[in-house]
Order: structure tokens, then C-alpha cells, then sequence
């Protein structure tokens, strides 16, 4: 048994001679070869085709860059196109308003001359030019000149470092209480800022104004009273319209009252609301 020979295995010798030309030799000789010749003409293969498609990914996001950038320059143009416009017809209107109510209170004036004229032409007609006059100055129609007092508020002198800022401010509630405490002192006719107020006056805020007969008015805000001087500063500051102004001027607001001999309040700006009858329901 021991002389007989082992046909079914290979050298030992011959296997391990393979694994050693496996690990020696890599690759196929034909590709050694190829990159042998590529660093040889100084490519290290493939770099060129690697740089081309970087450059046209470079040149494909640059255009869309480029289109974004006039896309939005485009838009602010109309936009910036859009709002001067905007300003433009805004001042157009404003400048009409403005003719409009000049031409009104021209005619205005007419109107009150000639019924002057024809009513001082009798007894009864002077009787009825007082009654009107009367009516007029209650209605706010007419300007008027008195006696009366002046009340000043203004928003707090650094808003920012108040404890509250919104209260520091002079806010549409202080004027609606001020205007209701004149009126209950015994005013007879009040303006603000010059703003002739009558019973269709509003004393509202928007958009961080104050606004009376619908226009924005800014600080500091003058209320202006006729009325009897000598009553009318004290019975005020006893009402409701001085305990306003001590509770705002603890959060900062100032304020300031005083009695004057000669007021001068001009008329209210008459302002026509017209209302649609309501359509038939069939």
C-alpha cells in the first residue's frame, strides 16, 4: 500500500505557483498594457471625460442662475413698476380731492352770503338766519370762535423703555374718552388736529394711526373746546374725560389742559353717504 502512487490529487508545488501568479499579476496583461501606454501620453484614463462632463455641469448650472436672476429682477421691475404707478394715481386722487373740497367750501361761502343777504331784509328772516346759524354751529356746518379750553396729548417721550410700550402711546379709546368728557363738561363744538367733529364723527385706529372723520392724524393730538372757559377745565377734570388722562399718564402718555380765550374751530368737511334701496325679493 505504501508503494502505491496518489493519481487523484495535483502537485502542491503547482497550486501554490497559481495563487502566487494571481496575486503578482492582477490584472489581464492586455489592460496593464493599455495603462501603461495612457500614463505614458499623460492620461491617467478617463480624466478628460471626467473634465468635460464637469465642465458642462458647471456651464448648465450657471445658465439656470443666470435665467433665475433675470426671472426675479424681472418680477421686482414690475412690481417696482406696479407701485409707482400705485403712488401716482394715489396723488392724482389726493390733488382732486383736494380742487374738490376747495371748490366746495368756495361755494360753500357763496351760499351762506346770499341767505345772509336775504334774510336780514326782514324781522323774520333775521329771527330764522339766528335759529339756522344755531342749528349750523350744533351740526358742525359752520366754523365757530370761542372761549373754551385745549387739551394736548402726546405718546410717551421714549416709547420703547416704557414698561408698556402700547400704553405709552396715545390711543384712540384716550381720545374718544377725552372728546366724551368735553362734551359732558358742557362743550359746544370740539375739533382734533383741526378735524371738526360732528354726530357722525368717528375716533378710530388702524394701521397703527389714529383717524378722525376718516384721516390719519399723528401726534401730538390738540382737542380743541369752545365753551365757557371758567367751568369748563374743572368740571372736565372732575368727569370721566380727567380720569382718562391720569390713567394714561401713569403708563407714560402726557398730556397737558389749559383754559384760552379764543378758539377757532373750523367746519366740518361734509361727507354725502348714499344708501341703495334693498332689491325686491320675488
Amino acid at each position: 500500500m505504501a508503494g502505491k502512487k496518489n493519481h487523484g490529487t495535483r502537485p502542491r508545488d503547482a497550486s501554490m505557483s497559481l495563487l502566487n501568479n494571481i496575486f503578482a499579476q492582477p490584472l489581464d496583461p492586455g489592460y496593464q498594457q493599455a495603462a501603461a501606454r495612457r500614463e505614458k501620453s499623460g492620461d491617467p484614463g478617463g480624466g478628460s471625460r471626467f473634465s468635460l462632463a464637469l465642465v458642462v455641469g458647471m456651464l448648465a448650472l450657471g445658465l439656470l442662475l443666470a435665467m433665475a436672476i433675470l426671472q426675479a429682477q424681472g418680477t421686482a421691475s414690475v412690481i417696482s413698476a406696479e407701485r409707482e404707478g400705485l403712488i401716482e394715481r394715489i396723488r392724482v386722487q389726493e390733488e382732486q380731492v383736494e380742487r374738490l373740497s376747495e371748490s366746495m367750501d368756495s361755494l360753500q361761502s357763496e351760499i351762506s352770503d346770499l341767505e345772509d343777504t336775504l334774510l336780514r331784509q326782514s324781522a323774520t328772516g333775521q329771527q330764522l338766519r339766528d335759529r339756522l346759524q344755531l342749528l349750523r354751529s350744533a351740526a358742525g356746518t359752520m366754523p365757530v370762535s370761542g372761549p373754551g379750553v385745549a387739551v394736548v396729548l402726546d405718546d410717551a417721550e421714549d416709547v420703547e423703555a416704557a414698561e408698556n410700550p402700547q400704553l405709552a402711546r396715545v390711543l384712540d379709546v384716550d381720545l374718544q374718552l377725552v372728546v366724551n368728557g368735553l362734551w359732558t363738561a358742557g362743550a359746544e363744538a370740539i375739533s382734533i388736529n383741526g378735524q371738526r367733529l360732528t354726530a357722525l364723527s368717528g375716533i378710530r385706529g388702524a394701521n397703527n394711526m389714529i383717524h378722525v372723520n376718516h384721516q390719519p392724524l399723528k401726534p401730538p393730538y390738540a382737542v380743541w373746546a369752545i365753551g365757557d372757559s371758567r367751568t369748563l377745565p374743572s368740571r372736565f377734570s372732575e368727569n370721566i374725560g380727567g380720569e382718562s388722562l391720569r390713567v394714561a399718564a401713569s403708563h407714560g402718555v402726557r398730556y397737558a389742559v389749559r383754559a384760552e380765550e379764543a378758539l377757532d374751530l373750523p367746519a366740518a368737511n361734509p361727507s354725502l353717504a348714499y344708501a341703495e334701496s334693498p332689491e325686491e325679493v320675488p
